[in-house]
């Protein structure tokens, strides 16, 4: 019960930095949750999401790792649902897992949330493309076109 309140505040919050109108969830059931935004939840078992063919892109994904029918899995096929999830379903992906998954979620390039860790020692990770790689300072025409020497040399 306590998972369901973090869940219901990280995305209650995400609602605040983007829109959500669709959303997709695996290994737990949310659409039974109240939400202070309308959104409208798909729930999926592992065997259909691995099946699942491109049909629609969500705007928020919701993955359990530690739920039970997930934790069996092997890793590879994790790593596939997160995949999928990642680059094809969701816009911004969100993962409730273990800590032993850790390694598997950086390598996807999933970035951890802070929160308070409930009894169970969940962890809260995201991915989201917009803030998966900030664009350096050197990165732009300042440094690459050097107008200050169109006219000095010949190129």
């Amino acid at each position: 019960m306590a998972e369901q309140n973090v869940i219901i505040a990280m995305l209650d919050d995400f609602a605040q930095e983007q829109p959500i109108h669709t959303a997709i969830c695996i290994g737990q059931d949310l659409t039974r949750l109240q939400f202070q935004q309308s959104i409208q939840w798909y729930h999926f078992s592992v065997s259909e999401v691995l099946n699942l063919p491109f049909q629609q892109r969500y705007d928020l994904a919701v993955v359990m790792l530690a739920a039970p029918e997930i934790v069996v899995l092997l890793e590879q096929q994790k790593s596939q649902i997160l995949v999928k999830m990642r680059d094809l379903f969701a816009k911004r992906l969100l993962v409730i897992c273990h800590t032993q998954d850790q390694k598997l979620l950086r390598a996807l390039g999933l970035t951890q949330l802070n929160y308070q860790r409930g009894e169970g020692g969940l962890e809260l990770w995201q991915f989201n493309i917009l803030t998966y790689k900030l664009v350096p300072d050197w990165l732009n025409s300042k440094f690459w076109a050097n107008p200050e020497n169109w006219d000095k040399y010949r190129w």
